[in-house]
């Protein structure tokens, strides 16, 4: 910590200076702000100035916010943390900041994840968001800021690049939509792979195709500090866009290719920024891409050491970190025994399945589960408290089956035949025999440590975890796209879950009572499922 302070001191006061400006809070200096050129941090002295001799390789300047603070905005919407440095390196450029005061004692941030706006009339996306999301986000924004003030973390894709050319709809598109249907919040956000121009191809990509981000949201990684919480924004999404492959839409001259991982530089910087960070903070890691993979035990997507030097940098956190991600469209609520000091929370999507379900019935996640918003509530000294809206019903956990209801479904309709005719053993065929009799619980409420209970008329059944598919997902998703297929549509086998909890009852129609609890024991759903409980698209 001493070393980062002397580093910092000696940098700010450093000859040559060619980044310069001034940290003002309601008009007044700002003393021991940080201040990043996305390589150095720095400290504003007793006037609220800073200054660095920057390499600008980043192209941004941006004050990581204190606590209690938050930046000014120009639109409403984007926060004005940052500023785009385009002068030569060899030139000197100013930039201040202005920051206002806000209590932030009790805090509320919505997380977002994979908006994929596109304006493709087929799927009605900018109309479902306006009708179905967005009235959702309003209602939580506004009972969550009469305790205190609210923001939006984005995980990346807000728009669609396969669209871009083909629909007209890039990335400031979506800015303007989003200020258009008056967005409740500010929003933070960071990059994902759909936020890439796909018509940019050969060498140093990843940067050049990430043009349209930095100009709209800014810095590739940044952090600030709200309450006693630190919050830190990475792009874990390395471009590739191999030139000539790929699907040929329109204006798309490559494959959209790339590696999960982070750039080193960036790790050099997450290990800069954390160095000022108490061990009391409790940490948020956002990034697009998650970290380690929940369906297949101590599995990563990203590659390992990194995955063990972003845990080793959290160690020292007393309150521990929690990893949000998007990417995968559902929820992967895991931990790891090799990595213990974080836990991560990966999202479904905000789009649910990229809003291809039929209008006619909710919005559903690649999981199964009901289309919503993660909320998470800080208030000092407390634990935060993480709830998922979702669109239809407000806060829901979970969902039960009668399998032999969901068997007669599969057995009657002609695109689960299909399905079974084309992918055979790839895809679960719920009408067969072994299914009977079976109540399936998708819990995608799920945490480590929770558990799962299963009655029939009061005698507690054998409960299995199992990862398989949601029917509802079959049927909302992967069979409307066999029978009808969409542009750029692709098949696979099954999207399976790790949050499946399944019991056999003694007959097809005795009553059912399941019963949730959490890592200590208290109940937290209870439900009586009368049978037969008939299976449907719009089923509770």
């Amino acid at each position: 910590m001493l070393v980062a302070l002397a580093w910092c001191v000696i940098a700010s006061c450093a000859p040559k200076a060619n980044i310069k400006g001034r940290v003002l809070a309601d008009g007044k200096a700002l003393a021991g702000v940080l201040v990043s050129d996305g390589e150095q941090i720095v400290t504003t002295d007793s006037k609220g100035r800073y200054a660095i001799r920057s390499t600008k390789k980043d192209s941004v300047v941006f004050v990581i916010t204190p606590s209690g603070y938050v930046c000014s905005s120009q639109d409403g919407l984007r926060p004005s943390f940052w500023a785009k440095v385009d002068a030569p390196a060899g030139k000197v450029e100013k930039h201040d900041f202005f920051l206002k005061k806000e209590d932030q004692s009790f805090y509320t941030a919505i997380l977002t994840a994979d908006m994929h706006l596109s304006k493709d009339p087929r799927r009605d996306d900018l109309e479902r968001f306006s009708d179905i999301v967005l009235p959702k986000i309003d209602s939580i924004a506004k009972a969550a800021s009469l305790k205190g003030p609210v923001y939006t973390m984005n995980l990346g894709d807000i728009t669609h690049d396969v669209y871009w050319y083909e629909m007209g709809f890039t990335g400031e598109d979506a800015v303007e939509y989003l200020k258009e249907v008056g967005y409740p919040t500010l929003m933070y956000a960071l990059s994902g792979n759909h936020d890439n121009d796909g018509a940019i191809v050969g060498e140093n990509v990843d940067e050049r195709a990430a043009w349209q981000y930095r100009k709209l949201w800014g810095p590739s990684h940044y952090s600030m500090n709200i309450g006693s919480d630190h919050w830190v924004m990475l792009d874990d999404i390395i471009y590739i866009n191999t030139e000539g492959q790929g699907k040929k839409a329109p204006g798309i001259k490559g494959a959209r290719d790339y590696d999960e991982a982070f750039r080193e530089d960036q790790l050099e910087w997450l290990a800069k920024d954390l160095s000022f960070v108490p061990d009391t903070a409790r940490v948020f890691i956002c990034a697009h891409c998650p970290m380690l993979v929940c369906l297949k035990k101590d599995k990563l997507k990203l590659p390992e050491e990194q995955v063990a030097y972003v845990d080793s940098l959290l160690s020292r956190f007393e309150k521990g970190a929690i990893h949000f991600a998007g990417h995968v469209h559902r929820f992967d609520v895991c931990d790891c025994e090799r990595y213990p000091s974080f836990i991560q929370y990966a999202l479904p999507a905000t789009s649910g399945v990229m809003w291809e379900t039929p209008k006619d019935c909710p919005i559903y996640a690649a999981d199964g589960a009901d289309g919503g918003v993660m909320v998470l509530s800080s208030e000092q000294g407390s634990e935060p408290v993480m709830n998922y809206h979702t669109y239809r019903y407000g806060e829901k956990y979970y969902r039960i089956y009668d399998m032999n209801e969901v068997g007669k479904a599969y057995a009657a309709h002609p695109g689960a035949r299909l399905q079974q005719e084309r992918f055979g053993g790839s895809r679960l065929d719920y009408s067969l025999p072994k299914y009977r009799n079976w109540v399936y619980v998708n819990y995608w409420g799920w945490r480590p440590g929770h558990t799962v209970e299963i009655y029939e008329k009061g005698k507690p059944l054998e409960v299995i975890r199992t990862i398989n598919e949601d029917p509802i997902h079959n049927f909302s998703f992967d069979i409307p796209r066999l029978l009808n297929p969409p542009p750029h549509v692709h098949h696979r086998a099954e999207e399976k879950n790790n949050h499946m909890f399944r019991a056999k009852a003694s007959s097809a129609d005795k009553e059912i009572t399941v019963v949730i609890k959490d890592e200590n024991g208290k109940v937290l759903h209870k439900e009586v499922m009368a049978r037969p409980k008939p299976f449907s698209l719009n089923m509770r």
